[in-house]
């Protein structure tokens, strides 16, 4: 087992490894489903093509990317990012992907991305953190709202999706709202 970085109550998160590049990993990106509404998955990926995407955040100081692990199976269901970080402005972009279509609608993202969001603001001292989904993903959006975040602005046909432009939506969240949001609020 490798080192767990944070831990929840049915997951635990630590650094991607180049290790998790694997089949697997590598068909997560490759599929559609996975795929439809993420940056990622346009164009084929590669062993080689995700390596060098994973070389990105090593020794780099303002971007973070966690495998997500289910401790019972030791498998790696998806990833979470911290990007983007700004040191004095104190403020970072967040991003998720679950690879493991079995995970999916069970409240892992919403755990993977609690633990993030909570490394951020009391370890990394960071006051503000922003998201983007397209407008038509509402299971992203529905998971970011229940963390407390806010629709800050949308970028009309931002994206194309299955021949169509779409709607990007910015959302917000400061730590002084996650925490009240969550029920936290002892922790500001």
């Amino acid at each position: 087992m490798r080192r767990p970085f944070l831990g929840g109550q049915r997951l635990y998160l630590r650094f991607l490894e180049e290790s998790d590049v694997t089949e697997d990993y590598i068909s997560w990106l490759n599929n559609y489903e996975v795929t439809r509404y993420l940056e990622t998955g346009k164009f084929p990926s590669t062993p080689q093509t995700v390596r060098k995407y994973l070389e990105r955040f090593i020794a780099n100081t303002t971007d973070i990317i966690f495998a997500i692990i289910d401790p019972e199976t030791e498998q790696h269901i998806g990833n979470v990012t911290l990007n983007h970080i700004n040191w004095i402005h104190r403020t970072a972009d967040t991003g998720i992907m679950i690879g493991r279509k079995d995970y999916w609608g069970k409240g892992y993202g919403f755990e993977a991305w609690s633990l993030v969001l909570e490394y951020a603001f009391e370890r990394l001292g960071l006051r503000k953190i922003t998201a983007g989904a397209i407008a038509e993903h509402s299971a992203s959006i529905r998971v970011l709202k229940k963390l407390g975040f806010k629709v800050e602005g949308t970028s009309r046909q931002q994206f194309l999706v299955e021949g169509k432009y779409q709607d990007a939506l910015r959302l917000g969240l400061f730590k002084d709202e996650f925490y009240k949001y969550n029920n936290l609020a002892e922790r500001i």
